[in-house]
């Protein structure tokens, strides 16, 4: 899945999600990290599987900026990544290094070596018992094991549900074509001569009358999953921005669409293959004894309006073992 995330994360996305939450990881999905960020020990070692542009490790050097604790963060990716900015970046205390094409199955770390474990919306797109494993190796006793994965009833999954439905639809592979179409019948668009020669062209007349019917079908089944999955706005810039050039750049700027409207289905039905539903939940934690973890807390986190946003979940190594031992 390398390249279409690669992509992605290229296009400068602060999450994994596209706009189903705007803006960065704020509010609950903030609030929730500042309590681990500042139980961490000195000269720490942090790991944060699936991080994208690297927005939790900056939400963690922004936590600790003020204070003398000092630390490295890893975050793998397997996709090509760049650390985004940060009003912070100069910060000196806390290191973060970025490895993309980094698989959280096998982690280039060594064993018993990190202080924390964490993960916001990536451990699940992965192989998860194999990624619990590693976690498990390279964890110090009594690390901390900390992830937010999707919920799948989420907003943010049912949101992304609604685009995926929709560009799954004819209707979309139709519009697509139209434009087509149209930039073939339109020709030459040098001026506004040009523009009035279209408006009185029968078959580009008949052509963006088809477009107006796909549009209007796509807005009455799903007017926001419309919005959200970007359509709109390509056939915006093809009809604005796009109107005087050549045909040949037209019909790159339509092939280009396209394949985002490709890579936007297989994103999205990543993400809805990796949400956990309570069964596959309890089989998740149903791991736990044998890689000697005892589970802290496991919540589901809502949103201030109470919104379901995704599950929390807090695990400790050691603290398990050190119980069993006492048992036994």
């Amino acid at each position: 899945m390398n390249n279409h995330w690669s992509e992605y994360w290229q296009q400068g996305h602060t999450t994994s999600f596209g706009e189903a939450l705007s803006g960065n990881y704020e509010g609950v999905l903030k609030n929730v990290w500042q309590p681990i960020f500042n139980s961490l020990p000195k000269g720490f070692l942090v790991v944060d599987v699936g991080t994208g542009n690297g927005s939790l490790p900056l939400l963690l050097r922004d936590e600790l900026s003020a204070s003398e604790l000092t630390g490295r963060i890893f975050g793998v990716d397997l996709a090509e990544v760049n650390l985004i900015s940060s009003p912070n970046q100069t910060s000196h205390n806390i290191d973060i290094t970025l490895m993309s094409n980094t698989s959280s199955e096998q982690l280039p770390f060594e064993a018993s070596s990190v202080d924390l474990y964490i993960s916001q919306f990536g451990f699940e797109y992965s192989n998860v018992e194999q990624s619990f494993n590693e976690a498990a190796r390279v964890l110090k006793d009594d690390g901390q094991f900390v992830i937010v994965f999707h919920h799948s009833g989420s907003m943010i999954l049912n949101r992304n549900r609604s685009i995926l439905t929709l560009i799954a639809k004819e209707e979309v592979h139709l519009l697509i074509n139209c434009l087509a179409k149209m930039a073939n019948a339109m020709g030459s668009v040098n001026s506004q001569t040009d523009v009035e020669r279209i408006k009185k062209d029968l078959q580009c007349e008949n052509i963006r009358a088809e477009v107006n019917r796909l549009i209007t079908s796509l807005v009455m089944f799903d007017e926001a999953a419309t919005q959200d999955c970007g359509l709109m706005s390509f056939v915006a810039q093809f009809f604005k921005a796009g109107l005087f050039w050549p045909v040949t750049k037209k019909l790159e700027f339509i092939e280009f669409m396209a394949i985002q409207m490709d890579t936007l289905k297989i994103r999205l039905t990543e993400l809805v293959n990796a949400a956990f539903d309570e069964t596959k939940l309890a089989t998740f934690v149903g791991k736990f004894h044998q890689n000697d973890f005892m589970l802290n807390e496991l919540k589901v986190l809502k949103s201030e309006q109470n919104e379901v946003l995704g599950w929390y979940l807090h695990a400790s190594k050691l603290i398990y073992k050190i119980e069993k031992a006492s048992i036994n």
